[in-house]
């Protein structure tokens, strides 16, 4: 084949999309549905295989500052990754991560992230599982609480406009504590996370904006939609909450309160919801509160001395790490890392390592999400019981990673 890899042209975006639904088995959507998305995309960040003039792969970029432990990193958003059927198993994706990972270096952004569609694809290109979250349902009936913080604000259901004018400032409030979160622009916030979107796929109505407030100030929302169900007379709708945030507390209480209160439901669903998830504890009775964990975040860091230095850690560190990487041999090799909570320093080495292990675990463990000492029980980390211990002590972090929207 005779492929040609580049950005693509704002002219080129309805094709460029258009692949990327076919790569994804997903239908079609027109043009004018995918509006929005042509609003976000960074078109000197995407990258397409042309064969010929035939558009046979894609990915892209999002632009945006991600919370980790401790501080903030510029990070790579990557998104848009598909091969068409036609030309898959030809070493297309590889080319394309390779040359991505390659113009983000060159950026100086030190940690790429990712949502996978398949748990088997990022591994080899150095991503690993950064953090987890959970799929919730309960019985409206069985939401009784056992235990919460007092709620001594109000709630009130806003316009997509006014949400569009409030929501940023709790969003603003929670980002710098909760690794995983990623800053959004205006621009972000109207084309991607507030569009009311029809979702034919599930057959939910509209959605609900619901904001609490303490005194005025906004302290948290809530985006929801609900679906009509039941016979008989009874009724027995669902509502599923698109995304909760709370700057406090009582705000979360309160969220909470409000949604298990709404009549005609009797099924509560959310998704993306954190794997420490405080809801579980409150209630009388957690084990109606059905959770499913799996993979959300995924994190390959490009730049080691840059990543490892912006973070925090919880104790103080002092070890030398061997990073094994095949797929860019710039980050390969030993280092030494030291510091605590009020930083640290890394720097390359020819020290004995201490601890050894892929690229991929160390995007693993970055967030704080993952212990070494786990990944070394798997197989995939080695490195002595005490110095992992110790290792671990130090990059876990609380609250657990989590990344709310899919990007």
């Amino acid at each position: 084949m005779s492929i040609e890899m580049r950005p693509v042209t704002p002219e080129e975006f309805d094709t460029f999309v258009t692949t990327t639904f076919i790569g994804f088995g997903a239908p079609v959507a027109p043009p004018e549905d995918t509006a929005n998305t042509k609003a976000l995309c960074e078109y000197d960040r995407t990258l397409a295989s042309f064969d010929g003039e035939e558009i046979v792969s894609t990915t892209g970029i999002f632009s945006f500052d991600m919370t980790v432990p401790g501080g903030s990193l510029p990070t790579a958003g990557v998104t848009w990754v598909s091969v068409k059927p036609t030309h898959r198993r030809k070493g297309l994706l590889t080319t394309m991560m390779k040359q991505q990972l390659s113009d983000i270096r060159d950026r100086n952004e030190p940690i790429a992230a990712l949502w996978a569609s398949e748990s088997v694809i990022y591994g080899r290109f150095g991503y690993g599982i950064a953090a987890q979250s959970s799929q919730i349902k309960i019985d409206r009936l069985r939401t009784k609480f056992a235990s919460q913080p007092p709620a001594t604000g109000s709630t009130r259901l806003l316009s997509r406009e006014e949400a569009q004018a409030t929501w940023p400032k709790v969003y603003d409030k929670v980002l710098p504590g909760q690794p995983g979160m990623y800053s959004r622009s205006e621009t972000w916030w109207k084309h991607h996370t507030l569009p009311d979107k029809e979702d034919r796929r599930t057959n939910f109505g509209g959605r609900f904006y619901v904001l609490y407030e303490e005194d005025g100030e906004p302290l948290g929302y809530a985006r929801y939609r609900t679906r009509e169900g039941g016979g008989d007379g009874a009724p027995d709708g669902s509502l599923a909450v698109q995304e909760l945030m709370a700057a406090s507390d009582g705000a979360y209480t309160g969220l909470w309160s409000y949604l298990f209160g709404v009549d005609l439901i009797g099924t509560i669903l959310a998704h993306n919801r954190r794997s420490d998830e405080p809801l579980y504890w409150m209630l009388s009775d957690p084990r109606r509160l059905e959770r499913q964990q799996m993979d959300s975040l995924w994190v390959r860091v490009v730049d080691v001395p840059a990543a490892l230095e912006a973070r925090r850690y919880a104790a103080d560190i002092d070890v030398v790490i061997d990073v094994r990487d095949s797929f860019c041999d710039w980050t390969e090799g030993r280092y030494q890392l030291e510091g605590g909570p009020d930083g640290a320093t890394c720097k390359r080495t020819d020290a004995d390592a201490d601890i050894t292990l892929s690229a991929a675990d160390l995007g693993a463990v970055y967030m704080g999400g993952t212990h070494l000492s786990t990944l070394a029980r798997a197989g995939r980390v080695e490195g002595e019981v005490d110095v992992l211990r110790r290792a671990d002590a130090a990059f876990g972090w609380s609250p657990l990673p989590w990344t709310p929207e899919v990007f």
